[in-house]
């Protein structure tokens, strides 16, 4: 079953496993795809992943300014283009996709006059005892509240966000996808919890999903309907006061009516880390996620996160709530993973 291939939008994957965006690519300071990256990526390329997505790529300079982390890979402006078209040349016998999101919302670092903005003026708090087994924030941490994205703002984001999209399309990407996941800004717009808006943005499922469906609806009218355009998104707050996955999985269905590509799921943010970051195999299959969104998306393909065990990852797809299985903290301990499992070498892996 891992070794099947399957389709994103008419494009043919050969595997069932995708190496999962993750911010660990070492670009150069100013955001170039750096010789580390290639090496990075080539290594985990070599390993067996079907698809590659890349993780990290801000669509405006604002976004960069604001990250948490940096460096980050930056599709902002023409001239990142020619190092991005290098970096895709060196893995394209493999299908390649970029993460593209425009801002990070809750999670950003704000500066002298600009302030973080989210749908609603929700801040983030990091602590005890929703933090992972041996990761500590003495005391806790509550980040800056954020300002509520204006109008003019979110149009601003979104003409932003599909100029990217054409870079990456420019740059030779298979695909793109868009981010969010965590209190990200596009996925504080989706849950009653952070999106508190009286406007056309928020309250019901419809205006929630709004942000997202105009910018795909944007993005397809520069891209077209034959290039795969995915969402990662959250799939449930794991929080006392926050959506579950119905909630998740009835806004998913519909920004999926926009020509979605596929849904890579992910659990948790960082408020509720240790369901985020959890040492479990298939606990997001256990929560019964990915049961919600099938319920919800029949026809929409399902990234699996969080689920490294070879016959579960089977079983999830036999039964229909999984298409593709993501890796990251696994590719990372072991590059050959995929190739290992597909060729029956599983008493070689190394295990993180």
């Amino acid at each position: 079953m891992l070794s099947r291939p399957w389709k994103i939008d008419g494009l043919t994957i050969k595997n069932r496993y995708v190496l999962s965006p993750m911010a660990g690519l070492q670009p150069t300071k100013d955001g170039h795809p750096s010789d580390q990256t290639i090496a990075f990526l080539t290594t985990r390329a070599r390993g067996g992943a079907g698809l590659l997505i890349i993780g990290g790529g801000v669509a405006a300079e604002r976004g960069n300014q604001e990250a948490p982390f940096q460096p980050l890979m930056r599709f902002d402006r023409d001239e990142f283009r020619p190092g991005l078209r290098r970096m895709v040349d060196a893995v394209h016998e493999h299908e390649v996709f970029a993460q593209i999101f425009p801002s990070f919302g809750a999670m950003g670092v704000p500066g002298e006059g600009r302030p973080t903005r989210a749908a609603s003026p929700k801040p983030v708090r990091m602590a005890a005892p929703r933090l992972p087994h041996g990761f500590y924030i003495p005391g806790g941490r509550t980040n800056p509240t954020p300002e509520e994205i204006t109008k003019e703002e979110i149009l601003e984001a979104q003409e932003q966000t599909v100029a990217a999209v054409r870079r990456a399309k420019a740059a030779g990407f298979d695909g793109v996808e868009l981010g969010a996941h965590m209190p990200y800004l596009y996925s504080s717009f989706l849950s009653p919890r952070t999106n508190w808006r009286t406007d056309e943005y928020g309250g019901s499922a419809e205006n929630r999903a709004r942000i997202l469906v105009d910018s795909i609806r944007a993005i397809r009218a520069e891209v077209g309907t034959d290039y795969p355009v995915g969402l990662r998104m959250s799939n449930n707050n794991h929080l006392p006061d926050g959506q579950g996955p119905e909630g998740f999985a009835e806004v998913a269905a519909i920004i999926a009516k926009e020509e979605l590509g596929y849904i890579a799921l992910s659990d948790a943010n960082y408020e509720s880390m240790d369901n985020n970051v959890t040492s479990k195999s298939g606990a997001i299959l256990e929560h019964g996620e990915p049961q919600a969104f099938r319920a919800a998306l029949p026809e929409v393909p399902l990234l699996l996160s969080s689920t490294y065990d070879p016959q579960q990852c089977a079983d999830a797809i036999t039964a229909g709530f999984a298409d593709g299985i993501m890796l990251a903290r696994q590719m990372l301990a072991d590059p050959e993973f995929p190739y290992k499992v597909l060729q029956g070498r599983q008493d070689e892996i190394v295990w993180w």
